[in-house]
């Protein structure tokens, strides 16, 4: 499966680490990553020099191409946001994972799309153990499921 993945990076490099295992499972399990520099621990500098409009364009590029778009949104990133509701609206299905406790934006934990999950973890070990379910699910009819209780998903939360 292609997976477009999407996590903070202008924002704020907090769970780079949590990025590169969740890369490094995407891909141990299979999958393409479109994304894998987003991970790259020297993604900052490696991009200093690529212009915005280059980003916006190989990004759209690449969320089209996904079969699932799979974001940390344990880091705000307006950027993040932008591509879920852009993967949401050209219809993929998409998986928003989060360190639970933290406080999340209501525009994505109280999303009804049935093609996004929201999921929250309590330790990376537990996330990389729930990815294979996690993306079966996304997948398996087509769509997400957030309405089926997955285990820390938004609705277990008090919003």
């Amino acid at each position: 499966m292609k997976i477009y993945f999407a996590a903070a990076i202008s924002a704020g490099r907090d769970y780079a680490e949590v990025y590169r295992e969740i890369v490094r499972e995407l891909k141990e399990l299979g999958h393409e990553v479109l994304t894998e520099h987003v991970a790259d621990p020297q993604v900052l500098s490696k991009e200093k020099d690529v212009s915005a409009r280059e980003v916006y364009e190989r990004d759209i590029r690449l969320l089209q191409q996904a079969d699932l778009l799979l974001a940390d949104i344990s880091k705000p990133s307006t950027g993040v946001g932008y591509e879920i509701a852009y993967a949401l609206q050209i219809g993929k299905p998409v998986i928003s994972v989060y360190l639970k406790g933290l406080r999340m934006t209501k525009m994505i934990t109280g999303n009804p799309d049935p093609r996004l999950t929201v999921y929250a973890y309590e330790s990376t070990s537990q996330l990389l153990n729930e990815l294979p379910q996690l993306l079966s699910r996304a997948v398996s009819s087509g769509s997400a499921e957030q309405t089926e209780a997955v285990p820390g998903s938004a609705q277990e939360e008090p919003a």
